[in-house]
């Protein structure tokens, strides 16, 4: 079996670092809007789609999911808003929202990267010292 290439295992970390994180947003939005009643998810829905100047999808805006699971359909939800049904693809990759944060995770990602070259640049220069001091003593 081949072994997958540097850049596959990258971009397989990063998909799965995004996918954690919107997840996490859809969770709190669940959580902080628990109590919120349709017509204030239907408002919610309306702003977003103002804001990206089309009916969004569920996954194209941050809480679409609880508001598709709160109606019962994303048509019941789209109605209820008083929008049209989204004509553009429902093709996740291509959504803003999922752009910006894998591009937010990659960012994490380099820099957990660094601070770990960095730790064992540290770990190879306290040993390479540890060594030099058991040589100056006389300990192998």
């Amino acid at each position: 079996m081949p072994t997958p290439s540097r850049n596959a295992i990258y971009d397989a970390t990063i998909r799965r670092m995004t996918a954690c994180a919107l997840e996490e947003a859809e969770n709190r939005f669940a959580v902080e809007h628990a109590q919120d009643t349709e017509q204030q998810l239907a408002d919610y829905l309306r702003k977003y789609a103002d804001e990206l100047g089309h009916t969004p999808w569920p996954r194209e805006i941050p809480g679409g999911v609880t508001i598709q699971t709160r109606f019962g359909s994303w048509e019941a939800a789209v109605a209820e808003a008083g929008l049209p049904f989204p004509e553009h693809p429902n093709q996740p990759g291509k959504f803003r929202r999922v752009r910006e944060e894998t591009q937010r995770q990659r960012a994490i990602y380099r820099q957990k990267k660094a601070e770990k070259r960095e730790r064992a640049k540290e770990r190879m220069k306290a040993q390479e010292e540890k060594r030099r001091k058991n040589r100056q003593s006389g300990i192998t």
